[in-house]
């Protein structure tokens, strides 16, 4: 039998049994209120058990709703898997194309066109601004002769004097001397800033390590290789220790004057 709370209308099943007949006394479990149940009459009763009926019917269809969605679940399980795992995948593909980017590049036409093209456009602008900055330095009074060195052997000295032909102040000029043999092929080549001499009794007494150390002076370069104006010249001065028997020829060129900064 059906019995509600009187005062929430919370339903009980209670065993026909147990109902006496002055009725049960009950105590709700939900709103804790305590009421006297009497027997109803068969009419009521019945009323009573076919609400009982409604009720487990109610629960068969709310039983069939429920594995109705229990079996849907799957697919929508599938459903947000497929989701997670592509984008999964999507980050992977992300961190390989970053962590190997420079090997992909290479091996993508379009993609190294266009990182050579940056580079090509870096190299030129590059050059031609070292180009712009050198192209009026002039080298004269070119001289090359061998000094025996009572230390050292035989010494090639190559000097001479660099002239500024801009219309503006240069400074820190660097030169490149470069021994070839016979056929054209590079034996040794050295760079060095212009400024600094040492004279002959030095190169035929003086160390290889006092030598360097004189040609190399920053004293003596900043005093002479800075601020050279309009026709203006620096003195520079290279020298090969035990030069290569094969030394047929050298070379002499330019590879850096710098502007002077205005203050």
């Amino acid at each position: 039998m059906i019995i509600p709370c009187p005062k929430c209308n919370t339903k009980y099943r209670v065993k026909d049994e147990l109902i006496k007949r002055d009725g049960i006394k009950l105590k709700c479990s939900r709103c804790g209120h305590i009421f006297q149940y009497t027997q109803e009459s068969p009419g009521e009763i019945e009323q009573e058990k076919t609400v009982d009926r409604n009720i487990d019917k109610q629960s068969e269809i709310k039983k069939i709703s429920l594995e109705e969605s229990v079996l849907k679940k799957p697919g929508s399980s599938k459903k947000t898997l497929g989701i997670i795992l592509g984008v999964v995948v999507v980050i992977l593909i992300g961190f390989i194309v970053y962590r190997f980017y420079p090997i992909i590049s290479k091996n993508i036409p379009f993609l190294s066109s266009r990182s050579e093209l940056k580079q090509i456009k870096q190299q030129t602008t590059t050059n031609a601004t070292s180009i712009e900055s050198i192209k009026n330095i002039v080298l004269e009074d070119i001289k090359q002769y061998i000094v025996e060195n009572e230390k050292e052997g035989k010494i090639l000295v190559i000097e001479g004097r660099a002239v500024n032909k801009f219309d503006k102040p240069k400074e820190l000029i660097k030169l490149e001397a470069t021994l070839y043999d016979n056929k054209g092929n590079v034996l040794v080549k050295k760079r060095f800033l212009c400024g600094n001499k040492v004279s002959l009794f030095q190169l035929q007494s003086w160390s290889k390590k006092h030598l360097e150390a004189q040609l190399n002076s920053k004293v003596g370069i900043l005093m002479k290789n800075t601020n050279i104006p309009p026709g203006g010249s620096v003195d520079f001065m290279v020298l090969f220790f035990n030069p290569p028997s094969t030394m047929a020829e050298f070379g002499l060129q330019v590879v850096e004057a710098s502007d002077v900064e205005e203050k």
